[in-house]
């Protein structure tokens, strides 16, 4: 990630089309989905939380200069070194100064109780040397620090050549932050807060304004039950360890993040798991936005598998939302997605098993070499495909790409495309649940696949153009109809049977003159009538498959 410069952030709401559909006990539009946030999604773990009150060594910060009641403390001037392990409680004022801690080998912890500590040429508070360290912050309190926009690196704990520290909270060792009281960090050189080890932020409220990154945790960050608002010119939070497949990963559970970046909200080198949390994420300066070609501005990002358990998203992103070189895996949560390119992107396996999606706006719906979709309400906007399986290789005429697959087995897809409503590269199978697609295209198809396309139950009511309408193959076990009309039509389309009952219908936003429909009840030899606006087709089924 290279240095990020001033942004404004654009919140944008995606606007939806309106209507309604039905189909075998259903009714929905396809870009148009009552979404309700359900308390269940993100109740959080009972966790206890020892109070944080002041206690070891005390520190008192005075404008240019400190004292302190106790050994393991040197004081040179405005700089406070902790040479020794133990516990030490800062407070008070440190106008341009900075404390250190330089205590090798030693557990180190220290206390913030309303602190407030600037420091104009170097990190205010570095930590050089340690085991470990813990930072408290005593409940009740509010604690500050801040940077200049330059640092000298001037002195012999600091190197300029590596850029070492280059953040205004700094740690080369495992750095917990926790506590009652609340932090804010100013960060006017680069990072706000960077671990150069583990990162774990637990039970406690952070802010971070930084220019550059706002917290990197570069072997993990941890984040449990706690409040994190971070503004930064570069990625919002981070994990970058590329060394060690077993590092670099980013874990969020019972939290409430808002984050507002230049680049990516959340960027894990490896795993990023997202479980019980309510996430607010604007990046690139929101949908509407033009990035360069070399930033990378996501929502949710991660190098290896990305997971959400459960959750609430709120995400507006200039690039995908939800990104993954791996493979992405939703399992439940309510999500709000606006985006100016993929809403959810996976280089593998794009899962879907649960959760409320509403994809406003994107270029592609949802993307990966092989989409599953076994559960779960989602409703998607597109200005390109709905559902998208490829993996970038080109495909085989008549075969389609090999490992290149829609699946969907269960739940409910709504798909307003104005590129193909279901385009896979190789194979198309459905085994339950519901689809339903309205593509705007003129050289597009509800419909689109490259290999095989197979229907054994649930319903799909697919239209668009005709000039590429495509079907369910002769392998498939139940019956489906593909019908195109003269001339561009309007409304409702409907399935009935000879005696008259509707066995399917659905809205769609605009114009078309083909139709699709698959449901159960199908028979050989039966007769059909599709209606579509006003017009209407009579067929009788001589195979399960009519039309192609």
């Amino acid at each position: 990630m290279k240095q990020a410069k001033t942004f404004t952030a654009i919140l944008l709401t995606g606007a939806l089309l309106a209507g309604s559909l039905s189909g075998c006990g259903n009714n929905k539009n396809a870009s148009t989905v009552s979404t309700t946030t359900t308390a269940a999604t993100t109740s959080p773990t009972t966790t206890t939380v020892t109070p944080v009150t002041a206690s070891g060594v005390t520190i008192t910060l005075s404008g240019t200069s400190a004292n302190a009641s106790g050994s393991g403390v040197d004081i040179d001037g405005s700089v406070v070194t902790i040479t020794k392990g133990g516990t030490y409680t800062l407070s008070g004022t440190l106008s341009d100064g900075r404390v250190i801690v330089n205590a090798k080998g030693e557990d180190v912890t220290l206390i913030l109780s309303n602190a407030d500590i600037t420091c104009s040429y170097g990190s205010p508070l570095y930590i050089y040397k340690s085991e470990s360290t813990k930072l408290l912050l005593t409940d009740g309190t509010d604690n500050t620090l801040t940077d200049g926009s330059e640092y000298t690196f001037a002195d012999s704990l600091s190197s300029a050549t590596d850029e070492e520290p280059n953040a205004c909270l700094y740690s080369k060792s495992d750095l917990v932050i926790s506590g009652g009281g609340t932090l804010t960090v100013n960060a006017n050189y680069k990072n706000g807060v960077t671990g150069k080890d583990t990162l774990t932020i637990e039970n406690t409220k952070i802010a971070v304004n930084a220019v550059n990154h706002g917290i990197n945790g570069k072997d993990s960050l941890t984040i449990t039950n706690a409040t994190i608002n971070v503004v930064s010119g570069g990625d919002a939070l981070r994990s970058t360890n590329d060394s060690n497949a077993t590092l670099g990963y980013v874990t969020v559970t019972d939290s409430t993040l808002t984050l507002n970046a230049g680049e990516d909200g959340i960027q894990a080198e490896t795993n990023l798991t997202l479980s019980g949390s309510t996430l607010n994420v604007t990046t690139g300066g929101g949908s509407s936005a033009s990035l360069s070609d070399d930033t990378s501005a996501k929502g949710l990002k991660a190098g290896t598998a990305l997971t959400i358990e459960s959750g609430i998203f709120d995400l507006n992103c200039a690039d995908d939302a939800i990104h993954s070189n791996g493979n992405v895996t939703i399992l439940d949560g309510t999500f709000e997605i606006s985006t100016g390119d993929d809403g959810i992107h996976a280089d593998e396996i794009s899962t879907i098993s649960g959760g409320t999606l509403n994809i406003a706006k994107c270029n592609e719906g949802i993307e990966g070499a092989s989409v599953d979709i076994s559960g779960g309400e989602i409703t998607i906007v597109a200005s390109d495909d709905g559902l998208n399986a490829a993996n970038g290789t080109a495909t085989v005429p008549g075969m389609g790409t090999p490992d290149c697959i829609i699946r969907i087995s269960g739940g409910t897809v709504y798909i307003h495309a104005s590129g193909d409503g279901l385009d896979s590269n190789g194979d198309l199978e459905v085994t339950g649940g519901q689809v339903y697609v309205y593509s705007d295209g003129m050289a597009d198809a509800a419909l689109d696949y490259d290999g095989t396309a197979t229907i054994t139950a649930g319903t799909v009511i697919a239209v668009g153009n005709s000039g590429m309408a495509q079907n369910f193959g002769t392998n498939s076990t139940q019956g489906s109809i593909l019908v195109n009309f003269n001339s561009n039509v309007t409304g409702d389309v409907s399935l009935t049977d000879s005696g008259g009952n509707v066995l399917a219908t659905f809205s769609p936003d605009g114009s078309y003159n083909s139709v699709v429909i698959s449901c159960a009840g199908l028979t050989v030899g039966e007769t059909y009538t599709v209606t579509a606006g006003t017009q209407s087709q009579t067929v009788t089924l001589d195979s399960l498959i009519y039309g192609s």
